[in-house]
């Protein structure tokens, strides 16, 4: 009988043993998977906080490009104000120069008094002093002009230019509904004018500032089908790739 109980006393102790060790052991497992979920944690922390700033760097840069692709825009037309009035300039010292040499007369010729005809300088003069205040940006005032000029020399060859810087005019006030209406004067009217392919680009970015970008696509579109080798086609071409 003593000798079973040893026994049973024996069994017991062995089993409370390997009891405690299993029990040790399962523990250690517990604190290493604790340490490292913990670990994966701390890490898995640390990318979504760089995926974070890599997010918002990236946005920054979109925001950065567009400014810069507005910026440009604003940069083109003014130099192509400034294009227009070197052009001005050129034509009318052109003219004055012509009527000069006119003025001259072989030797033994009877000089004749040259007749001006203020009729046909007129109508520069008032373009000239619209577009002036174009670009002083004075927009209301150009507005004012460049409808009157308009209005009184419908038959003049500057009209299709006079629709168009009246449409700038209200882009430059932000009246984008009526600037789409007068570059329209100029695309439908106009179509083989210069400034025809410069009227579909500005009336495309009228309509985005509109919110319709579907116009301003189908613009864009127009731009590159109808002037396929202008410089403008090319500018409608970078937009479309932005959109």
């Amino acid at each position: 009988m003593k000798k079973i109980i040893l026994v049973f006393l024996v069994t017991i102790i062995v089993v409370s043993c390997t009891s405690t060790e299993e029990l040790t052991m399962i523990n250690r497992n517990i604190a290493s998977i604790e340490n490292d979920i913990k670990m994966y944690k701390e890490q898995n922390d640390v990318r979504m906080e760089t995926v974070l700033k890599d997010n918002d760097a990236i946005k920054k840069h979109i925001a950065d490009l567009s400014i810069q692709l507005n910026n440009n825009d604003e940069k083109i037309r003014s130099l192509l104000g400034k294009i227009e009035a070197l052009e001005f300039q050129l034509k009318t010292f052109y003219q004055e120069t012509k009527s000069e040499l006119n003025a001259l007369k072989k030797p033994g010729e009877t000089k004749t008094e040259v007749v001006a005809r203020p009729e046909d300088k007129n109508y520069e003069v008032r373009y000239k002093e619209a577009f002036d205040l174009f670009q002083k940006k004075m927009y209301n005032d150009a507005i004012k002009k460049f409808s009157e000029f308009i209005a009184s020399y419908s038959g003049t060859p500057l009209i299709p230019n006079a629709y168009y810087w009246l449409g700038e005019c209200y882009m430059g006030i932000k009246d984008y509904e009526m600037a789409i209406l007068n570059f329209n004067e100029v695309i439908k009217k106009y179509p083989n004018s210069e400034k025809a392919p410069r009227a579909l680009l500005s009336q495309a970015d009228a309509f985005f500032s509109l919110g319709e970008k579907e116009n301003a696509t189908i613009a864009l579109k127009k731009v590159k089908e109808l002037y396929p080798k202008s410089e403008e086609a090319k500018i409608a071409d970078r937009k479309l790739r932005h959109y």
